[in-house]
């Protein structure tokens, strides 16, 4: 928690003259402080309150959210875009206005793929940076980690914007964890779909020992073997281990390898499966949807290969235009990798809720958070004009709902999308293609 300072300096009590005394103290070393630099490089300084003022624990001054993604560790070819998606949205907010009258400002961490070092940096952006909000971290247990023992107890507004393993849902988060992106319970039904459909059977699933990849393998089991399927072998690994020569052996005689994990771990356990031939087919998911991790492979060894994502409903014309504003802006194709709309949209949400409470304390924006996401409200969107629409709309006393680019973000009471999307993509030459996206709706099995 932030501390007070708004106790008032000691020396006020004292005589008059002891009182000039210290005040022609303070003002000398006021003057040596002037060309200071701040610690951590923000653009923005810190507004200077008052002698004897109460700065308060959100609620006054400039929004600020912290951004912790992963820049080192299994997830690190995430990171970078992540934060290019972000620093978009805040970016579009800033230029038409800000939020409540002020510039967002950013701190920034990186979760490093560990839940220790996510749980570090958290509480360095909460009780050092001062955060209102936090976004990220990427995976799934880093999360739940941080959502259950910094941003939750400390009562700070938190987003994941790639957080889908279904047992966040009933993360002990006193209410302040929501997400952008559908949860893994669609994902692994949309996957078990595909997999018939392409005539994969004796499918062995290799997935990361985390609530993420236990999470998805086990929706994806669920579903296929109830369509018929046969799950070969079900094998846990742990991250970028030398080799998984082992876990590949637990195989036996499948044909489909399922990779359940992040990059890095991935570029291990694929290489030692193509170099050994062990099989026929291959199938992905958002974990191991990278372009850098195909190209260190070689493209050529996985073309035709299927793979799934959380994506975007369609069509979706802010979808759309975030792909294009994303690919002149940074000069890369947005459809490369996952999660990039649901972490423009989070940032959005995040100063919605804000604009909407008039306030950047994380109490009151929680509790705007699913007034600005559901119906009914005047329909608002991303982008300069879109902010500069919303703001006259909360001015004017009317309510909101946010469609963003991944989805209308409807949230639940446990702070999950129900109604999103799965995309389906194919490896096709050196590029990531999205062949289709398909609608899926979580409101039958809420709560089960």
């Amino acid at each position: 928690m932030r501390q007070d300072r708004g106790d008032r300096p000691w020396w006020l009590k004292l005589p008059l003259l002891a009182a000039l005394i210290a005040a022609i103290s303070l003002a000398a070393i006021a003057c040596g402080d002037d060309d200071d630099e701040d610690e951590d490089g923000d653009e923005t300084p810190a507004a200077t309150a008052p002698a004897g003022a109460t700065e308060p624990a959100g609620g006054g001054g400039a929004l600020k959210i912290g951004l912790l993604f992963p820049f080192t560790g299994d997830l690190a070819d995430f990171g970078p875009a992540f934060e290019n998606a972000a620093m978009m949205a805040v970016e579009e907010i800033n230029a038409a206005g800000g939020v409540n009258g002020q510039p967002i400002e950013v701190a920034r961490g990186d979760d490093g793929t560990a839940v220790q070092q996510s749980v570090e940096e958290a509480r360095r952006l909460v009780e050092i940076e001062g955060v209102d909000a936090l976004i990220g971290p990427a995976g799934s247990p880093m999360v739940l980690a941080v959502a259950e023992s910094v941003t939750g107890p400390n009562e700070i507004l938190h987003f994941t914007s790639s957080g889908t393993a279904p047992s966040l849902t009933n993360a002990n988060d006193n209410d302040f964890l929501f997400r952008t992106p559908i949860s893994d319970a669609a994902q692994g039904s949309v996957l078990a779909d595909l997999a018939q459909e392409q005539g994969l059977d004796n499918v062995c699933s290799l997935f990361i020992n985390t609530a993420y990849g236990q999470g998805l393998n086990d929706s994806f089991v669920e579903s296929f073997e109830a369509l018929g399927g046969t799950v070969t072998a079900e094998v846990p690994i742990e991250e970028q281990a030398a080799t998984y020569a082992s876990e590949l052996g637990q195989c036996g005689d499948a044909t489909t390898l399922l990779a359940i994990s992040y990059p890095e771990t991935a570029g291990v356990y694929l290489r030692e499966a193509v170099e050994g031939q062990l099989f026929e087919n291959y199938l992905f998911v958002d974990g191991t949807k990278s372009d850098r991790q195909f190209a260190g492979l070689g493209w050529e060894n996985f073309e035709g290969s299927y793979g799934t994502a959380p994506g975007a409903l369609n069509p979706r014309a802010q979808g759309a235009a975030f792909e294009e504003a994303y690919r002149a802006k940074y000069g890369e194709d947005p459809t490369q990798l996952p999660f990039l709309r649901e972490t423009y949209d989070a940032v959005y949400v995040v100063a919605l809720a804000a604009q909407a409470a008039g306030s950047n304390d994380p109490v009151a924006m929680r509790d705007a958070v699913r007034d600005v996401t559901g119906s009914p409200g005047t329909t608002v969107s991303p982008g300069e004009e879109g902010w500069a629409a919303a703001v006259t709309a909360l001015e004017a006393g009317e309510d909101i709902d946010y469609d963003g680019a991944s989805s209308g973000l409807g949230l639940d009471e446990n702070g999950d999308v129900l109604q999103g999307a799965i995309e389906i993509w194919r490896v096709e030459g050196s590029a990531i293609v999205v062949q289709e996206v398909r609608p899926f709706d979580l409101t039958a099995s809420e709560g089960g």
